[in-house]
């Protein structure tokens, strides 16, 4: 006596296998896909009726945690993945540990998380693994690649609702852009800096972050309080801090800002990236030549609310943010 296990797709032909045990594994079907699957008996005088139609849906297709959206902090991590073919009855298990783990330390596991991302407490200045998994009725994913997180450096993104109207954002939210046909329609405008904010830095440990400005010749960078007045320009008032680059006919000249200017910085090259160090625990706001490891001036201050990082610019051109894996040395130092 002989089985006849038939496997049929939604939408497709059927796929039949002949066994001799009372179960059949199948294999190589589709993830997230509903099949229907019925058994028919079979010796030398033929085949008996087929069994009832079982359906049955195949587990998820595996998630991809894609590390360069993701947010980190000094003390946490925003993780965001994306799937192929989400169903509304999906949830995911994220996984984790630290890169070298104590003996006996294990995976932590948070599930049920209904969105595609899940922000994580973590320790300061450790390496992590994280894992994804998609879960639905019929069982869960394979595990995803493990995606390296740090929190030795700073990652954040631009928010877009924050962006002035003449500005845009590239869709990694990593780049800010001024149109030189934009800036030319405004001509009339003067003493405007059109800035956008970055993810708010948790009031905890240090933050730094680097910005690539080969492609802008006058331009602020700084931070500035959550309740800080944006009809402001940045680096202006009591609720924000700033370096302001001016350019000279031959180089460029740097301002520190809160207020009004608290000191001027004259630079024989001009930087192409700008490292910014908040320091919350010892009250400075350091801004760096990272090409040379200069420091270009620190202001200090005892922050008393939690700081979204600003980039604004005076001309057309564009500004880049981007992640530090650690702070780097002549920081650390300075």
């Amino acid at each position: 006596l002989t089985a006849l296990c038939v496997l049929c797709p939604a939408v497709s032909d059927e796929y039949r296998v002949t066994v001799k045990e009372s179960y059949c594994v199948l294999e190589e079907l589709e993830p997230d896909k509903v099949y229907k699957v019925w058994v028919m008996a079979v010796n030398y005088t033929g085949c008996s009726l087929p069994s009832e139609r079982l359906p049955f849906r195949t587990a998820p297709s595996v998630p991809v945690i894609e590390t360069g959206r993701c947010t980190i902090l000094w003390d946490s991590a925003t993780l965001r993945w994306n799937v192929d073919n989400q169903t509304p009855m999906q949830s995911y298990t994220l996984e984790y540990c630290r890169q070298y783990a104590l003996e006996g330390e294990g995976l932590r596991s948070i599930s049920g998380i209904q969105g595609r991302q899940q922000r994580v407490l973590l320790h300061p200045n450790e390496n992590y693994l994280f894992y994804i998994k998609a879960v639905n009725k019929a069982g869960a994913s394979e595990q995803s690649e493990a995606a390296l997180i740090s929190t030795r450096g700073t990652r954040f993104h631009l928010l877009k609702a924050s962006a002035h109207p003449v500005l845009k954002l590239s869709e990694d939210q990593t780049t800010l852009y001024y149109p030189q046909d934009t800036y030319t329609e405004r001509g009339d405008v003067v003493n405007e800096c059109p800035s956008v904010l970055g993810e708010l830095l948790p009031m905890r440990g240090h933050h730094y972050w680097e910005t690539d400005v080969t492609r802008s010749s006058a331009y602020r960078v700084g931070v500035a309080y959550e309740t800080a007045n944006r009809d402001s320009l940045l680096g202006e008032n009591n609720t924000s801090w700033c370096l302001h680059c001016v350019p000279t006919p031959y180089s460029c000249r740097f301002e520190l800002l809160h207020g009004s200017v608290q000191s001027d910085v004259f630079v024989g090259e001009v930087p192409s990236h700008i490292g910014t160090l908040l320091d919350y625990k010892q009250g400075r706001l350091s801004f760096y030549n990272t090409q040379r490891g200069q420091l270009l001036g620190t202001l200090a201050h005892c922050f008393t609310q939690p700081c979204h990082p600003v980039l604004g610019m005076e001309q057309p051109g564009s500004l880049k943010v981007s992640m530090a894996l650690e702070v780097a040395d002549f920081a650390k130092h300075s």
